[in-house]
């Protein structure tokens, strides 16, 4: 075990490649546990409303994700991968955080995260973000992430400022989900940034 800025780094044991540590949280691979957790915060519809699966997610989805994610171990070029945010105190699942490395430039990637709705407003998406942050950045040595939200998903856009992304772009009814256009926020942050950010600038 060994230390690198805030996070904890775990070397991983045979079930989990990813496996990152903050004082409250877990961050690592998918595991055959998380199924009905994962199944239940894909169907609460405040969890859904900004998100661009339909509701009802079907179980038989649900089996299929987690069947794929448990086996993907990094990030690879122009695929998305999903990490479990999981409680230390108990190992249960309440959130993922995703991330895209474009198809076009492997040092630029997009991240989103999902929290299941009973543990909003508690800190942790701000918790576990610059975990994978850090990956990205310094493990995986990107030169930018970027990451979009509703214009009304309010904790979202609040959550990247806090971490300190740039707002660059407000696209307006530029999103079609749920049969509705919506307008987005688009944001950024470059390695160098967040150099800037971990080392107290």
């Amino acid at each position: 075990m060994e230390r690198n800025g805030s996070r904890e780094i775990t070397y991983p044991s045979p079930a989990n490649d990813m496996y990152l540590q903050t004082p409250r949280l877990i961050l690592r691979n998918f595991l055959d546990e998380d199924l009905e957790s994962f199944f239940r915060y894909r169907n609460d519809p405040y969890v859904a409303r900004y998100q661009g699966w339909e509701l009802p997610y079907p179980h038989e989805k649900a089996e299929q994700f987690i069947s794929i994610m448990k086996d993907k171990f990094a990030p690879k070029q122009g695929d998305w991968i999903q990490f479990a945010v999981a409680l230390k105190e108990t190992g249960g699942l309440i959130g993922d955080l995703a991330c895209y490395v474009k198809n076009d430039d492997i040092r630029q990637s997009v991240i989103g995260f999902t929290i299941a709705s009973q543990y909003w407003r508690k800190g942790f998406a701000v918790e576990i973000i610059p975990c994978l942050l850090d990956y990205l950045f310094e493990d995986l040595d990107m030169h930018r992430v970027s990451a979009d939200c509703d214009v009304e998903n309010v904790a979202s856009y609040r959550t990247l400022e806090r971490l300190g992304f740039r707002r660059e772009a407000h696209f307006v009814e530029s999103f079609l989900i749920h049969g509705k256009y919506t307008s987005e926020y688009h944001y950024g942050m470059l390695q160098r940034e967040w150099r800037t950010k971990a080392n107290g600038g």
